[in-house]
């Protein structure tokens, strides 16, 4: 396996608090967030029922789901509503004001 960076967005392109929903290499997507001054990214999914976290916003270091309200920490993934449940979290580094977000993917 190997880490590989790929640059999702212009720092621009994502408001403060609110989740964007963007392509991350060949078939796949994140959700981009600035909060408290920090970037995170997450997956773009709730695995509660699927429903896409864009617009979703983040409070207190949580990302809040709008379809039922899971709360899941912006860190760790982990799910604060019910156990069981949680998302992925990705690295997130800044360039230029590009902003780039690293997976693992086999070789």
């Amino acid at each position: 396996m190997r880490k590989v960076r790929y640059e999702v967005a212009h720092v621009d392109d994502v408001l403060p608090d609110v989740g964007r929903v963007v392509p991350l290499g060949p078939g796949g997507e994140c959700t981009l967030f600035y909060h408290a001054g920090k970037w995170s990214a997450v997956g773009s999914l709730c695995p509660h029922q699927n429903a896409s976290l864009d617009g979703a916003p983040a409070h207190g270091g949580y990302v809040t789901c709008r379809r039922h309200g899971y709360r899941f920490d912006l860190k760790s993934g982990d799910c604060a509503t019910l156990g069981g449940y949680g998302i992925p979290v990705f690295d997130v580094s800044i360039e230029a004001d590009k902003v780039y977000v690293s997976v693992w993917e086999f070789d």
